[in-house]
């Protein structure tokens, strides 16, 4: 199962048992990432489920896009409550936004 990102990549990979071949030969950092490892999985004989698409948080500005999605008054209170209780801990510890 891969959830890709909007990136080329992915914020997340399940499998039922340990790959190491499935990491193998993969441009990291790229916008191939997604596609190397599904022809590798291919090659392996692992079925591929796609999630819907998404987005990492691996830098300053996905960080920033992640906290204004959660904190937004328009949020439903039930959706990452721990991840926004954090956040909104860490945005005003840090003064961001």
């Amino acid at each position: 199962m891969l959830g890709p990102s909007d990136d080329g990549g992915y914020y997340l990979i399940g499998v039922k048992k340990p790959h190491r071949h499935l990491f193998e030969q993969i441009d990291w950092s790229t916008e191939r990432v997604l596609n190397q490892t599904i022809q590798r999985a291919t090659e392996i004989g692992l079925e591929v489920k796609l999630l819907p698409t998404g987005y990492d948080v691996d830098d300053g500005a996905s960080l920033r896009r992640l906290c204004n999605e959660l904190l937004a008054d328009t949020t439903a209170a039930d959706i990452a409550p721990y991840t926004r209780q954090f956040l909104a801990s860490f945005v005003e510890r840090k003064k961001l936004l």
